[in-house]
């Protein structure tokens, strides 16, 4: 390949994240509108158990699309998101699952950080499909990640494609964060060092 192919590959655009944006923001309208057709309802005196379940999916949808929008989206990396922000979209997404994320870290970080722990968060939910808790927090080189769980299940393959860059023939749609963290972890040259057992999962990044 010569000089001038490579040169112009890096200077694409980032296909994979403007798909995600593109798709974010095609689901913030129709979810919003549900959310505001609820809040119309809930005003005439409409409630009970079934308007709560789906008023709970709704606030789940919109912060999940949050987190998508940071973890696959396109956007300035050097945009600040706020600690609470990122709580307090965790909080209602996990809300209705039988895994709990304690955000440890207080401090307003770039975009560019934020994408690297959310990527990682992601990555372990495949781990998680019976529920854990996860603890999130950041010294001052690297995130930290910690699961804890009565059981997990971990595909050694996918993580250790994490350090080796080489995925799984057979990689899942559910699957593609792996992909995704191992590349943006190598742009930004923030290894990422992985240890696991049957109930503990620590993810450094």
């Amino acid at each position: 390949m010569s000089k001038h192919s490579t040169a112009n590959d890096a200077d694409e655009p980032d296909l994979i994240a403007l798909l995600g944006s593109r798709l974010c923001h095609d689901l913030v309208s129709p979810i919003g509108a549900i959310g505001n057709g609820l809040e119309l309802l809930e005003m005439t005196g409409v409630g009970g158990d079934e308007m709560a379940l789906i008023r709970a999916s709704v606030e789940s949808a919109k912060a999940r699309i949050r987190f998508f929008r940071l973890a696959f989206g396109s956007g300035a990396g050097d945009g600040i998101v706020p600690a609470r922000e990122m709580r307090e979209a965790l909080d209602a997404m996990y809300a209705e699952t039988r895994t709990k994320v304690l955000w440890q870290d207080e401090e307003d970080r770039p975009r560019s950080e934020m994408r690297l722990a959310c990527l990682a968060l992601n990555c372990v939910e495949v781990a998680t499909p019976w529920g854990a808790t996860v603890e999130v927090s950041r010294n001052k080189a690297s995130w930290v990640v910690h699961v804890t769980a009565k059981r997990l299940r971990i595909d050694a393959p996918l993580w250790e494609s994490l350090g080796n860059g080489e995925l799984p023939a057979d990689l899942k749609g559910s699957e593609v964060q792996f992909g995704i963290l191992g590349r943006e972890s190598r742009r930004q040259r923030r290894p990422v060092s992985v240890r696991a057992d049957e109930t503990h999962l620590s993810v450094i990044i």
